[in-house]
């Protein structure tokens, strides 16, 4: 079969040239053949790009394969770049497109910008910060990571996403003595800020040798003020052993225009937003002011969530870091309780719209007794419900130990709690789930005969303040780095991130497009571990029914 295989692909010109020209020039006869050959495809694939060019384009890919035609046709042999651009634009490249200032901006020919970081031959400028990578560890074109590794016997390959992968790229579109960094925080405060704030200092300036770094002060508002700080490796060189934000930050208002406006009149061409849901959804907007208006400014999120609800990444950074300072009100939580009989300990925690950090803080503690998400409704009152549920405990055991995401407010199903307005962002500041448990399991205790006592620990605020642990530095200082590689290539309107445990680009209309809700499921491994643990019923009166 196979030989039969082997003899129908053989040219019979080929055999002909054999027989009369010897080998050599059989060889020389077939090449020219398949040069021509490829030349007849080129202009099939030109025709083919003026026909897809007046079509609709479908929402996935917006390309613009006429203009970066031509672009390749300039300098494709040595500019690794422009092979990468090229590859994604094409019709079979599964890879989702992540957008390019090559595109915006139409640009035809590409300069030629070696990364500083290309090592040569075997030199290395240990102090330098540059020439000591080998063409080995720079991502070649055509390099994806999928959304879902794992596949069962009814999943399909083609099914899952993949995304772009992130990492140092041979050539760039940014020249280093172009570029203007500014760096923006946005919303509220998260372990791990500083070290991003000081990676993204380090990295630009040494790895790329960019000398203008400036840092807006107070998120948004410092863009608004015009009040930016420039930055350099002597300012930043410890700040990652602080917590909080050593820019500062702020929740305000969003002014898309007025900020473009301000970044263009500044010169400031490569944006790092440090933000949340919110920021994702602002800096969407951004990259679509700039391209209509035809600028060239690259806008890259870092994602943050102490609550650890940014879709699609593995977890944010901070996240580790939020388990681990938890863990000190959990532990006086627990000795209040057990110092005393019939005692109650109720810690909150951080989550409006997810528990996943009181999950996994209940998790890493392995003494709580009941912990309350958001995501799984429950009543207060009734034969299953939860007052009556602490109150068995209580004559049987003599303690209980409680964790409550701050959004659980929102969970109950035969009260309501009332909400506390709006924030500056517009964000809902729902009431004080953990107030209202403990006066609800005092009355309700002693209208039982019980005397028992609550003790309300609120650590919200101490959990989010302090400095990362060294597995949120590690992964701070990675998304800097990636965020950067991806920036001087000119890539731009992305979040980077960790899928199955590797960095890649995700377009910000898949961040932003609600396709990928982070919430906890009743599937959940982890939530499945933790029933397991805690023993805890579903707290639901008719359950049967549901």
């Amino acid at each position: 079969m196979e030989s039969k295989n082997l003899t129908q692909n053989i040219n019979p010109l080929y055999l002909l040239a054999s027989l009369a020209l010897g080998t050599i020039g059989a060889a020389a006869f077939n090449a020219l053949r398949k040069g021509s050959s490829e030349t007849a495809q080129q202009h099939v694939f030109e025709e083919n790009m003026s026909a897809n060019a007046s079509a609709p384009q479908s929402p996935k890919r917006p390309t613009k394969k006429h203009v970066i035609n031509k672009l390749m046709a300039k300098n494709a042999n040595e500019n690794e770049l422009v092979k990468e651009l090229k590859n994604l634009e094409e019709i079979t490249c599964e890879i989702e497109r992540v957008s390019n200032l090559a595109y915006d901006l139409k640009l035809q020919v590409l300069p030629l910008n070696v990364n500083p970081m290309l090592g040569n031959s075997n030199y290395r400028s240990v102090f330098g910060g540059e020439g000591f990578l080998p063409e080995t560890a720079f991502v070649n074109h055509d390099c994806y990571i999928l959304q879902h590794p794992n596949f069962g016997p009814n999943d399909l390959l083609s099914r899952t996403k993949r995304w772009l992968r992130s990492g140092p790229r041979k050539h760039l579109l940014f020249s280093p003595d172009e570029v203007k960094a500014g760096i923006v925080v946005v919303g509220g405060l998260l372990p791990g800020l500083n070290v991003i704030i000081r990676e993204l200092t380090m990295c630009l300036f040494y790895n790329y040798k960019v000398q203008n770094i400036f840092g807006a002060k107070y998120g948004y508002n410092g863009i608004y003020n015009n009040d930016w700080i420039k930055l350099d490796p002597k300012m930043v060189k410890t700040i990652h052993h602080q917590g909080g934000c050593f820019l500062g930050t702020a929740r305000s208002k969003f002014d898309g225009e007025m900020i473009v406006d301000e970044l263009a009149k500044n010169g400031i061409n490569q944006v790092y937003l440090i933000g949340g849901l919110g920021c994702m959804k602002s800096a969407e907007q951004l990259y679509e002011i700039i391209k209509d208006r035809n600028l060239k400014i690259s806008i890259v999120v870092i994602p943050k969530s102490i609550e650890n609800e940014i879709p699609i990444i593995d977890k944010s950074f901070g996240f580790e870091t939020a388990i681990e300072e938890a863990q000190n009100p959990l532990k006086a939580a627990y000795q209040e309780t057990h110092s005393k009989r019939y005692s109650v300990g109720i810690v909150r925690l951080w989550g409006v719209h997810t528990g996943f950090l009181a999950l996994n803080a209940s998790l890493a503690f392995r003494s709580v007794n009941i912990c309350l998400v958001p995501e799984f409704e429950f009543d207060l009152y009734g034969e299953k419900g939860l007052l009556q549920y602490v109150y068995q405990r209580l004559q049987h055991k003599g303690t209980c130990i409680i964790v409550v995401a701050e959004g659980a407010a929102s969970s109950l199903r035969d009260c309501k709690i009332n909400d506390k307005g709006r924030d500056a962002s517009g964000n809902v500041k729902q009431g004080d789930i953990g107030l209202f448990l403990k006066n609800a399991i005092l009355e309700f205790t002693r209208e039982k005969g019980l005397n028992a006592e609550v003790k309300y620990i609120d650590p919200q605020y101490m959990v989010r303040a302090g400095k990362a642990n060294s597995l949120d530095s590690k992964l701070c200082s990675q998304l800097a780095q990636n965020a950067i590689h991806a920036s001087m290539a000119g890539f731009t309107g992305f979040a980077v991130g960790h899928v199955s445990n590797k960095t890649c680009m995700i377009p910000l209309n898949e961040m932003n497009s609600g396709n990928y809700a982070n919430r906890i499921t009743p599937s959940n491994i982890s939530w499945q571990r933790l029933l397991a643990g805690t023993g805890q019923p579903s707290f639901i009166n008719n359950e049967q029914d549901i």
